[in-house]
């Protein structure tokens, strides 16, 4: 039973649409249909701001991510119920019921909880891989990040991590393809075959070549300056 409480109250908690809520706030947008359509910090980064995608990214990572498990895990809950709140955050980032069951891509609300469950050479290996190399230096968060999750339950295995935490991971590397692979279910563009937009999704998450024309999409109504 603590299992259950624990899914569905780590669901509605991670649901919380903060990128939308705070593109609201800030500009009067609906960031949904801006860029990648993506309710998350790197949208709001592109859209509304550094500042505000930074505070976000925290916010998703250690609020949403962090701290259901922390809470859980205070409250004497089991592993199994730690794992269960953590997992159902990022689904409930992913897919949140307040806005239609869209969401963020959910690397923000996973790295939390990787936190919370002090998995922290994962933690550091994603940083360090996905962060680093493939977003500084490679320019290609998307790839290198796909990687890098797939890295992680081999090496919570060859840590010897609980069965709890392997099987985290591996769940929430299925979050991460599914939510890929469906987006925000967009329909393909017409001039798009299926399969090359699904083979552009899973690899750079996008249903098209050019990142710069992904990112920089936006309806005809006017916005408002973003900040710096």
């Amino acid at each position: 039973m603590d299992i259950v409480i624990a899914a569905v109250a780590g669901y509605l908690w991670g649901g919380i649409p903060s990128a939308y809520l705070l593109a609201r706030f800030r500009l009067g947008i609906d960031i949904r249909k801006y860029g990648t359509g993506n309710v998350g910090a790197s949208n709001v980064i592109a859209h509304v701001g550094k500042k505000s995608g930074f505070a976000l990214g925290l916010f998703d990572g250690l609020v949403k991510g962090t701290a259901p498990v922390v809470v859980v895990g205070l409250m004497g809950g089991s592993d199994w119920a730690m794992a269960a709140v953590g997992l159902a955050a990022v689904a409930g980032h992913n897919w949140s019921p307040y806005i239609g069951f869209m969401g963020g891509r959910g690397v923000s609300t996973s790295a939390g909880v990787f936190l919370g469950f002090l998995l922290l050479p994962e933690l550091g290996m994603i940083i360090l891989l996905a962060g680093i190399w493939g977003g500084v230096i490679r320019k290609n968060l998307a790839l290198w990040l796909l990687f890098a999750m797939f890295l992680t339950p081999l090496m919570a295995l060859a840590l010897d991590r609980s069965l709890e935490a392997i099987v985290m991971t591996l769940v929430v590397l299925v979050l991460l393809v599914v939510k890929r692979l469906v987006a925000n279910w967009q329909r393909p563009l017409e001039n798009e075959p299926l399969t090359r937009v699904l083979f552009y999704r899973l690899l750079v998450d996008r249903d098209i070549a050019s990142r710069e024309d992904w990112v920089s999409r936006r309806p005809d109504e006017p916005q408002k300056t973003a900040e710096a």
